[in-house]
């Protein structure tokens, strides 16, 4: 359950990930950086070490969010999520990550559907496993916003970008203030539809915004709900080798 946005910046751009999960399930470790092959890296992870967002040295990010709407075909998957874009990060372009992907065993995931983005490529690659296929999608490099959620997909993503359409006709549009208060919303209304998740047994547990600029990579991670205005970020940043 996760709401990704990606805008454009100059030299870079700007990703922002809410991540919506069970109020017992124990929290996450803030960002730390990690050899991933012979690249390093920076992201979050869960206790197991897996992960749903990070970037390497070589300008590689990469997002992850569940695909709920697509019946899982494993009931015990015997591979985690979490350990796909640690995987990945290993990478120094879209095109070898979409390779390693390749090499793993997708029939063993759950569905997910992953998003890979390089700023000196100014492109954005989509890849979606339904665990017996694959997709892969070339998207525009602009604003853009991806849902998913476990408790009634359609209706989330559906207003969600409502929310997200009627937030575009705000005057500063496209910048990071905006998104920033994009993923604080609670429009229709607080609960399992609003962009910032509540509900009784679940919400959005984390907001981790990374922002990639010429040779410069930075996560500054909240460790709790975006509305709550109080919470101070982990930072952390990554040179870049260009």
């Amino acid at each position: 359950m996760c709401t990704l946005s990606f805008i454009r910046a100059q030299g870079g751009f700007h990703l922002l990930m809410n991540r919506d999960e069970q109020r017992s399930r124990p929290a996450a470790l803030p960002p730390g950086l990690h050899p991933c092959g012979n690249l390093r890296a920076i992201y979050p992870s869960e206790q197991g070490e897996g992960t749903w967002i990070g970037v390497n040295d070589a300008g590689l990010c990469a997002a992850l969010i569940n695909w709920y709407s697509k019946p899982s075909l494993i009931s015990h998957p015997a591979f985690s999520r979490g350990l796909i874009i640690p995987t990945l990060l290993a990478a120094r372009n879209r095109k070898e990550a979409a390779s390693l992907l390749l090499s793993l065993p997708l029939e063993k995931l759950a569905p997910f559907r992953l998003f890979l983005f390089h700023a000196a490529e100014r492109g954005i690659t989509s890849l979606s496993s339904d665990s017996t296929t694959l997709e892969k999608l070339d998207l525009p490099w602009e604003c853009s916003h991806w849902f998913s959620s476990g408790y009634d997909e359609p209706t989330a993503s559906r207003n969600r970008a409502e929310t997200s359409k009627n937030a575009s006709a705000q005057s500063d549009a496209g910048t990071l203030e905006w998104l920033r208060r994009l993923h604080r919303s609670h429009q229709p209304e607080q609960g399992p539809f609003s962009i910032c998740m509540h509900r009784e047994d679940a919400c959005t547990v984390s907001f981790t915004e990374m922002s990639i600029k010429a040779q410069n990579a930075t996560i500054n991670y909240y460790s709790g709900s975006p509305c709550d205005l109080g919470i101070l970020p982990t930072k952390l940043s990554l040179a870049l080798k260009l």
